[in-house]
């Protein structure tokens, strides 16, 4: 139970009695105002790149903040359709790079072969209502999502440089990028231009939405090479919910199509700066602040680390075999390990509550049936193709980092999976809460 102080009695005789009086409110009132700092707590979220941050947030708005606003929900279906007619591009293309023989690729199959000249004639932003899409926002985020080209986003954009270094980019703004990734804006030119062409293309049909959609998922379903190009995603860039947005393309074609949270849990808009969440939990107010995770993101970080009563750090333990979206020659679990390393023993979260979320379990769960988790990383010494021991690997390889005395806390999840996140995000925000209140002398 909480102690407040008692208000002194002031004589009101005494010639000073109102300055007294006046001071005493001025004291009642800041001590009011530490009081309710004590009982807020700002969590900041941390990791690389697409490791799931942003949908972490998400769910926590699905949970305490009623989900999405109707705006919200249109404007995600813009998007989305956006990325699904240029993941079955990416697709197209990329098979052709890996030599993986296209069924659509065959003249003689007049069907796939049709469907696919649609897809690639279509311009990724015909029939979109940019403002319903977010406007200059919308154009900004799509360009910089399919883009690592410095010249094509200042010229497009007029967007920054990008940062890196040998701690991951986060402590060192000034440092420069470690690789380009040439053959990844080669494939994505096209995607651009779709972006940057304000004119018509008169040598271009014209094809309803609802035809394009149509010929994505029959690509998708009939096309035994777009199929495999996907099973090998992992040696080039993609939505990793690409077949959820292939199955449902028909939804996301129609102009007013509202997205229902699981649309929203896996879509995705690369996070450009820190924003800036608050919720009430349990009558604790929390202030989350979510960081763009991309290497160009990183140097904001450091504008946000004051006062931080807990980090979060997501990992993708599904991307053990995946590399940089903007470093081709880097691997992204190496990436997050090093930003981890980087992170946990930082001197101002010495004292500091560390979550770690291993994130996209489903993902690996089916990866590494298929992929080998020591063909990535030598001394794993675990079973192949079994998770659990895939998954201990990771997580006691995370915590050998840990350079301090203070306990990580880890939690396996899924992001996009409404029910575990639940459980999981309850059980963090009961843990905050109450180290809050042991710090603040109220419990």
């Amino acid at each position: 139970m909480g102690c407040t102080a008692s208000t002194p009695v002031l004589d009101t005789t005494d010639p000073d009695f109102y300055e007294k009086q006046q001071n005493n409110e001025v004291e009642q009132m800041l001590l009011q105002h530490h009081q309710q700092d004590k009982n807020k707590v700002k969590m900041l979220l941390l990791g690389a790149g697409e490791s799931g941050k942003s949908t972490v947030l998400k769910q926590m708005r699905v949970l305490h903040k009623g989900g999405f606003p109707m705006q919200e929900r249109v404007q995600y279906g813009h998007i989305i359709w956006a990325d699904t007619v240029s993941s079955m591009k990416k697709l197209i293309i990329k098979a052709r790079e890996l030599g993986i023989k296209l069924d659509c690729d065959d003249a003689s199959n007049r069907e796939l072969f049709a469907e696919k000249q649609k897809v690639l004639d279509y311009k990724v932003l015909d029939g979109i209502d940019a403002l319903a899409a977010g406007g200059a926002n919308f154009l900004r985020d799509y360009v910089l999502k399919y883009t690592q080209n410095e010249e094509a986003r200042q010229k497009i954009m007029n967007s920054g440089t990008r940062s890196g270094g040998t701690n991951g980019g986060w402590e060192n703004p000034g440092g420069s990028s470690s690789g380009g990734n040439d053959s990844e804006d080669e494939t994505m030119r096209g995607l651009l231009e779709d972006v940057a062409t304000t004119g018509e293309n008169p040598s271009a049909k014209k094809y309803t939405k609802a035809e394009i959609a149509a010929a994505i998922q029959k690509l998708w379903k009939e096309d035994s090479g777009v199929q495999m190009c996907f099973s090998k995603s992992n040696v080039f860039h993609i939505e990793g919910s690409a077949p959820y947005f292939f199955e449902k393309a028909h939804f996301f074609a129609q102009d007013d199509y509202v997205c229902t949270d699981e649309d929203i849990l896996k879509g995705r808009i690369k996070t450009v700066g820190i924003t800036e969440t608050n919720f009430n939990i349990d009558n604790t107010k929390f202030k989350i602040l979510d960081a763009g995770g991309q290497r160009s993101e990183r140097k904001k970080w450091i504008h946000c680390f004051d006062d931080i009563t807990c980090v979060v750090f997501v990992a993708a333990v599904s991307e053990y075999d995946e590399t940089l979206m903007e470093d081709d020659r880097f691997n992204r679990m190496h990436e997050a390990i090093m930003l981890f390393d980087s992170l946990c023993n930082y001197k101002k979260f010495v004292n500091k509550p560390f979550i770690l979320f291993l994130n996209k379990v489903d993902l690996m769960k089916d990866k590494v049936r298929r992929s080998p988790v020591r063909k990535y990383f030598p001394d794993y010494n675990g079973k192949t193709n079994d998770v659990e021991d895939a998954l201990k690997y990771f997580e006691n390889l995370f915590l050998s980092i840990n350079r301090s005395n203070r306990p990580i806390y880890v939690h396996r999840t899924c992001a996009t999976d409404t029910q575990s996140m639940k459980f999981v995000l309850t059980a963090v925000t009961d843990m905050i809460i109450q180290e809050s209140l042991k710090k603040s002398g109220l419990f």
